[in-house]
């Protein structure tokens, strides 16, 4: 195995998306071909520690591939976490770590003639936003796509602008908000957009039952805490029958 290729990552933005939330934007540094698909990671040097399990951590990209070099990760703060507090309190626009990759499998299915579950949580929605915005730079979409996200009130909505827009973006698709612990749910009054009360697990379970969603064209893929992994796949695999290898998930945090 040819040894791994370090990249500088320059960064040109910080944007305060929520009050535990930031998006930071990059720009990769290299005279190297750099290529990745939707869904993938990169795994960071950062200046956190002296041994490499202290420093590495890797972070989905969170945006579609242009060419331009652009990278975005969206994180969540995690209190006493090293990597949360140099993101969070110290990293500042010019800063420059490394990185390797890409990586990762989490990718969408090739074959469009599908029923495609995005089920997430918090930062979660990270490799999807990538995802969709590859379908929609290539104006593809699948027999349809539900896009499930889960946080706990409306004000902790990430990427909430374009929540709304990519039902008008993407054919067949919808957008499911899922609010575990707001009080007044408020209509976000868009077409292909649904607000709802709790958590995910209800929301995929009622539209594969009420919908007789056909199980041999259906892959789910879900990102987010352990919990939240565990649990789904355990309502899939019990509940809806679905196959294990219909079934797929990314962990973070």
């Amino acid at each position: 195995m040819p040894p791994a290729i370090w990249y500088p990552l320059h960064l040109k933005k910080i944007i305060h998306e929520t009050e535990f939330t930031r998006r930071f934007l990059f720009e990769i540094e290299t005279t190297e071909h750099f290529e990745y698909q939707a869904g993938q990671f990169l795994t960071c040097d950062l200046p956190i520690g002296d041994k490499r399990a202290q420093r590495w951590r890797s972070y989905s990209i969170a945006n579609w591939f242009s060419g331009k070099g652009e990278i975005e990760f969206c994180i969540s703060y995690k209190e006493k976490g090293p990597a949360s507090e140099y993101f969070f309190n110290k990293i500042q626009v010019g800063n420059v770590f490394k990185c390797k990759g890409p990586e990762g499998t989490f990718i969408l299915p090739e074959n469009l003639d599908q029923n495609v579950f995005l089920i997430c949580t918090g930062t979660g929605l990270a490799p999807f936003r990538a995802m969709i915005q590859k379908l929609i730079s290539y104006k593809t979409s699948f027999n349809s796509t539900h896009l499930i996200y889960g946080t706990r009130f409306l004000k902790d909505v990430i990427y909430k602008s374009e929540l709304i827009a990519w039902p008008q973006q993407v054919q067949n698709f919808n957008t499911h908000i899922c609010l575990s612990r707001e009080n007044n749910l408020t209509e976000l009054n868009a077409p292909g957009v649904y607000q709802h009360s709790g958590y995910v697990h209800e929301v995929y379970k009622s539209i594969f039952q009420t919908k007789h969603v056909d199980t041999t064209k259906s892959i789910f893929l879900i990102c987010g805490w352990n919990a939240m992994i565990d649990e789904a796949v355990l309502h899939l695999l019990s509940d809806l029958k679905i196959p294990r290898e219909k079934i797929r998930f990314e962990l973070y945090g």
